[in-house]
């Protein structure tokens, strides 16, 4: 009996010292620095994203070969991937125009802004080594014009590295890339 106690007992210390630490990523506004102030006139921006439920989740989700995905338990988004990719977004548009201050549905009220624009992020893509790609399609709303344009397009950034943290920069580049194309549809300020 005593030897089987210290069997489990062995076997309990060995799986907790097994145990593997979790890593938390975010992602980074493109180009990165700090956004200037905005004045009282900036128009306001009401930005909705989504996400695809498999890549949606707090670990973080690679492709393999062919249709096979692998989730890594312990490579973790230290939050909402949707809520990381509409913040990184919304600071992305702000640093490419000083005249947009961009907000999240929880923060505006009816009526209060200028343009809304909804991406829908139709496909995540990330294999390590080669490259991360985020299909998106997009509606632009000027509601004091009453004018919409709608566009869609797949970004790339390279993943040249192996390690996880390359995949957040990646994905980060990728939205960078989505704002671009963005601002370049936007209307002009007024």
């Amino acid at each position: 009996m005593k030897s089987l106690t210290a069997v489990f007992c062995t076997c309990l210390l060995c799986a907790c010292a097994a145990v593997r630490p979790d890593h938390y990523y975010i992602l980074s506004s493109q180009p990165p620095g700090e956004i200037a102030p905005r004045s009282a006139s900036a128009r306001q921006v009401l930005l909705r994203v989504s996400l695809p439920s498999l890549v949606d989740r707090p670990e973080m989700v690679l492709n393999t070969t062919g249709d096979a995905v692998t989730v890594l338990e312990h490579e973790r988004w230290a939050a909402s991937l949707t809520e990381l990719a509409a913040q990184t977004l919304g600071q992305d548009l702000e640093r490419r125009r000083a005249d947009l201050l961009v907000m999240g549905p929880e923060l505006s009220h009816p009526g209060g802004a200028a343009l809304k624009v909804t991406v829908e992020v139709v496909q995540v893509t990330a294999r390590r080594g080669k490259q991360v790609s985020i299909d998106a399609h997009w509606r632009i709303s000027d509601v004091l014009a009453g004018k919409e344009w709608a566009g869609g397009d797949v970004f790339n950034a390279p993943l040249a590295e192996e390690d996880y943290a390359a995949v957040a920069r990646a994905l980060s580049d990728c939205l960078g890339l989505l704002a671009d194309r963005l601002i370049a549809q936007l209307p002009p300020g007024q």
